[in-house]
């Protein structure tokens, strides 16, 4: 399992000729925000791009690069798609219970690094907060309703 903030920032390099081509700035998960399907790199020559990389074509995840199979395509528009299907960005998004109580502010995704299935939520309750009590990772995945400025999670046992 790694955290998404360990990843943001490192450099994208093609496998098949060695070229960097940017570095991880953001994530796109499903839908149904159950798993990452793409990132987000920027930079990579002289006019700063950005480029979107789908999560089944990352070929290596270490501690000083991500490894992709393939350039990456250009985004289109606030929700980019990747094979067809609708992404959510997260980050920086509150996250609420369907009863109203906010638990806080997603800022950092916990995933298995082989599949890209959440497992998990670093919330910041604000800077103040996070320095006495630190930040709170929920473990678990509970069922998101993922809006423009929000997630609602619904506790309700069936």
């Amino acid at each position: 399992m790694r955290f998404s903030s360990e990843i943001t920032g490192l450099s994208v390099v093609h496998a098949a000729n060695g070229r960097e081509l940017g570095r991880v700035s953001e994530w796109l998960l499903d839908r149904d925000g159950e798993a990452i399907v793409a990132f987000v790199a920027e930079g990579g020559g002289w006019l700063p791009q950005k480029k979107i990389f789908a999560f089944r074509d990352i070929l290596g995840l270490g501690n000083g690069a991500v490894i992709v199979a393939r350039e990456g395509l250009a985004p289109h528009g606030e929700h980019p798609a990747v094979d067809g299907h609708p992404t959510n960005r997260v980050l920086g998004k509150r996250m609420l219970t369907k009863s109203g109580d906010e638990l806080g502010v997603v800022e950092d995704i916990l995933f298995d690094e082989g599949t890209g299935k959440i497992a998990g939520w670093r919330l910041s309750s604000g800077l103040i907060d996070d320095i006495l009590s630190g930040r709170s990772v929920m473990e678990q995945q509970p069922l998101l309703s993922i809006g423009e400025d929000a997630l609602i999670i619904d506790f309700r046992k069936e």
